[in-house]
């Protein structure tokens, strides 16, 4: 593909020149988690100010030149290279009938040349985006610009650790080799929709997407098995879809919860097929004037808010031909996938989460060295049950285990009221992860409450509750057992963790309760049968050595250890009416304590 080139170097700068915007941003290096310094956006509408000679006045032309020159003082600033500036364009600029003198004005004043992407391209630039914005994909993908929306597939190979380097499969990903570019976009729909005088030309509107729609599912030629009996995952990227994710952000959680929604952050949210339409049917029929004046939400520019019905209209017609079970809203677009493109094959394989949290702690003084981190990871794994460290498990500890790890002693000199607190706030939006791509808003939640329970999980936050309720009891106690464990390993020697823990004596035997155990009894299980797939009541021996060093015996230490089976207990309150009263077998964990 044109646009890769391999002399190009970090830092890198890349300019997007789309049909809604401008947008740019610097890379400072190449790495999976593409670490960006700084980003802008420039409201310049390329394709709105385009009639229908498809025309770029020469004042728009003028802001270009005048942003760009912007741009590349910025880059000045930050020590990018002129050279290593990638500049792309899309819809906007294919169909302009002056793009010529257009990029030659640009050329002549920066001295940079715009690559237009092929509709092909763009389809595929904008999938390596997504990509890019999660650990992994396996689904249909859909961005949506001002004058196209681009359909997509992509599968991805299995990244666990559990897999042996040798028997990876050597591309991380495969995508259409025909994806479609539809004539869509948001501002397109929007004139288009403007332009239908009564309900006959919208109903042949509708039936003209519908029909195009078809023939793009067919020559994208999906493969059967990205569809389940409920339907297609769907990534969605893009300005347009972007706003619907906000908007369901706001709509879904006030009619369970007083506020807002907990995690601010498009990129990894996820809403049902069922719940898209119903936003997509609310809205579709709306009047742009009358609606921009009622909907203030959180990232929803008037701008933007005229342009939901016609980007619902658009909805409603996209899933009368595809059956959606699940979507998830991606930061990523053609910007993110310029630069996951250009990252050797090695790095694409990599963990986009992993390689974050380690470029963030390396430079800390609490970060862990390679022997530390191993040795409590030993500790861990012989204290956790397999069946929570397996690639599909819904928690996905495989991966934010390691991630807490290298993350748990990053508080421990903060004052003991905030210890948790700041723990807590991490991987949340308020935290230092906040852009930190491959991680659903769920795995969020996860690795912010490990992380405070590994300092005490006290958390004066209104949000700590509702951060909680997003993975369920069963999800609770595990993040509870882990954090607690993970207190235990840090506390005995905080200044050498995992190395110290060992010299100590101290061990972890794992036993699992069935319906063989003489002390179990199936019906005092916790478990119901939908969820014995993925959780199973265990018990942990804490088992101390006959003589305890100091690193063990010292008050603060032994009690931490001795408190910890009544720690992880839920209280009575949280339990299910049919759980409580129960004996210790009818929680997920048990803890006793065991002298050599």
């Amino acid at each position: 593909m044109a646009i890769y080139d391999k002399t190009i170097k970090a830092p890198f700068g890349v300019i997007d020149m789309g049909s809604n915007g401008i947008r740019f941003g610097i890379v400072t290096d190449f790495a999976r988690h593409l670490p960006v310094t700084y980003e802008e956006r420039a409201p310049i509408s390329l394709l709105e100010v385009q009639g229908e000679d498809h025309y770029i006045p020469s004042e728009t032309i003028d802001e270009v030149i005048t942003t760009f020159q912007r741009f590349k003082t910025i880059c000045k600033h930050e020590g990018v290279d002129p050279t290593n500036v990638k500049v792309i364009a899309t819809e906007a600029t294919r169909i302009a009938s002056n793009s010529k003198e257009f990029l030659d004005k640009i050329h002549y004043a920066t001295g940079w040349t715009v690559d237009i992407l092929s509709k092909e391209q763009e389809a595929i630039i904008s999938s390596m985006g997504i990509i890019g914005s999660f650990y992994r994909v396996n689904g249909l993908t859909m961005d949506l610009g001002g004058g196209s929306v681009e359909l997509n597939y992509v599968t991805s190979n299995d990244q666990s650790p559990l897999v042996k380097d040798s028997e990876r499969p050597r591309k991380r990903f495969k995508v259409s080799s025909s994806p479609v570019s539809l004539p869509y976009g948001a501002i397109i729909m929007k004139n288009r929709l403007a332009n239908c005088t009564n309900n006959n030309e919208r109903n042949e509107l509708y039936k003209e997407i519908v029909d195009q729609v078809k023939k793009a599912k067919i020559t994208t030629n999906i493969p059967n098995s990205l569809q389940s009996y409920d339907g297609y995952t769907l990534y969605m990227s893009g300005g347009g879809f972007r706003a619907l994710g906000y908007l369901s952000m706001a709509e879904t959680y006030s009619k369970t919860e007083k506020g807002k929604y907990p995690i601010p952050i498009i990129s990894g949210y996820s809403i049902t097929g069922d719940e898209l339409m119903e936003l997509a049917n609310k809205y579709k029929d709306r009047d742009p004037d009358e609606l921009v004046n009622e909907l203030q939400v959180f990232r929803i520019s008037k701008r933007r808010a005229r342009m939901i019905p016609a980007i619902c209209f658009l909805v409603s017609a996209i899933m009368k031909v595809i059956e959606i079970k699940q979507i998830y809203f991606s930061e990523g677009g053609v910007r993110q996938g310029v630069c996951y493109y250009m990252l050797q094959p090695s790095e694409q394989l990599k963990d986009p989460l992993l390689e974050g949290v380690k470029s963030y702690v390396s430079p800390l003084s609490h970060a862990l060295s390679h022997d530390e981190f191993e040795a409590i990871m030993s500790l861990l794994k012989s204290a956790i049950p397999p069946l929570y460290l397996t690639p599909d498990h819904p928690l996905q500890l495989h991966r934010l285990i390691p991630a807490a790890v290298h993350l748990a002693n990053l508080t421990t000199h903060y004052p003991k009221e905030t210890r948790a607190f700041v723990a807590f706030h991490i991987p949340l939006a308020s935290g230092p992860l906040a852009n930190v791509p491959g991680l659903l808003h769920s795995e969020r939640a996860i690795l912010a409450l490990i992380l405070a329970y590994r300092q005490g999980g006290e958390v004066p936050d209104p949000i700590f509750k509702t951060i909680e309720n997003m993975i369920g009891k069963h999800g609770i106690s595990v993040c509870k057992y882990i954090g607690k464990l993970m207190e235990i390993i840090f506390l005995i020697s905080p200044r050498f963790p995992g190395l110290g823990a060992l010299e100590s004596g101290i061990k972890f035997h794992l036993k699992s309760v069935d319906s063989d155990d003489e002390n179990s009894s199936p019906c005092s299980s916790p478990i119901t049968p939908s969820a014995q797939r993925y959780y199973s009541p265990s018990k942990l021996e804490i088992i101390l050595p006959e003589k305890l060093s100091p690193m063990l015996s010292a008050p603060s230490v032994i009690s931490t250890i001795e408190s910890m089976d009544k720690k992880i207990q839920p209280k009575s309150f949280e339990l299910d009416e049919e759980v409580q009263g129960l004996d210790i077998r009818s929680k997920l964990f048990s803890v006793s304590i065991i002298r050599d």
